[in-house]
């Protein structure tokens, strides 16, 4: 059995990617990053920590991603999330449609070379698809949701690589926003909690998207509008460290309370300055390497 692999959302975590923020994130070009302005550099850290201390508590192994070169400006890559997934045969690199995020994608070759993950397929050329798109429904189904920063040539490339591994890809439109700019992925919307439970944005959730759940028997609860609205999306993107172990932002208390009547264990972190400001909630945060 390998010591990698992560085909869906929710199984016990065990060992999982993550990047330290870069120590002069609060300093760029917050336009530029489409961050929200200003930044606080000890908060971005503390809120950071706040999360590592959940997940070292949880006993889950983090490996720490390191940039060829740390002076580059590459802050986005604090979000591991979206430059590769790992499926049980290895890593799959995917590309990245924000034009200031494409370097990311070698530090995570090299990183999963470092721990002998081999590399099982790369998007390329004009096939864009990023993690944040990528939900896995269950163990051989992965949702993937085409918009912003996901192509149909990015889904159709994925699908060619993961067919031979008996992994079906299917894919949903995502609707559009106002700010094309901003960071809008299919976990903006949803997020898997146990295998037949999920939290999602209703107004944003597609008939199509809506049907695809229902035909899997995963019940959807409905995160309330303002809790969605006045966290810019992320109080909907929770990490799942284990079936109903739930990482979540602090600060959302009507979501986490119908996240408890539905059986959930709630970890709370603060991500006002790193999450809300900079767009990328816990899942953002991490790039599951193995679940079991």
């Amino acid at each position: 059995m390998n010591d990698y692999g992560s085909q869906n959302m929710v199984s016990q975590l065990r060992k999982v990617l993550m990047k330290k923020p870069q120590i002069f994130m609060s300093d760029v070009d917050k336009v530029k990053w489409n961050y929200e302005g200003p930044l606080d550099q000890d908060l971005i850290e503390n809120n950071y920590n706040d999360l590592v201390n959940i997940i070292n508590k949880s006993k889950i192994e983090i490996f720490y991603l390191e940039l060829h070169n740390e002076d580059e400006e590459l802050c986005d890559s604090i979000f591991t999330h979206d430059p590769s997934l790992v499926i049980n045969e290895g890593a799959i690199i995917l590309n990245m449609n924000k034009e200031l995020r494409k370097n990311e994608i070698f530090s995570h070759i090299k990183m999963y070379e470092s721990l002998n993950i081999p590399i099982v397929g790369k998007i390329l050329d004009e096939g864009k698809i990023e993690g944040g798109d990528c939900l896995w429904i269950n163990n051989e189904t992965l949702l993937v949701g085409v918009g912003y920063r996901t192509n149909i040539e990015g889904v159709n490339q994925l699908n060619d690589i993961v067919k031979n591994y008996n992994i079906t890809v299917i894919h949903t439109e995502l609707p559009k926003i106002f700010n094309y700019n901003s960071c809008f992925h299919l976990m903006s919307i949803i997020s898997i909690l146990d295998h037949d439970l999920a939290i999602g944005y209703s107004k944003f959730i597609s008939t199509e998207l809506s049907d695809i759940l229902k035909k899997y028997n995963i019940e959807i609860i409905k995160i309330p509008d303002e809790e969605y609205l006045n966290s810019k999306t992320l109080a909907v993107n929770i990490l799942a460290l284990s079936p109903r172990n739930l990482i979540m932002l602090k600060g959302y208390d009507k979501t986490a309370e119908l996240l408890t009547k539905s059986g959930c264990k709630l970890n709370f972190f603060s991500g006002d300055e790193l999450c809300i400001k900079a767009e990328g909630g816990p899942t953002c945060l991490t790039r599951p390497i193995l679940r079991i």
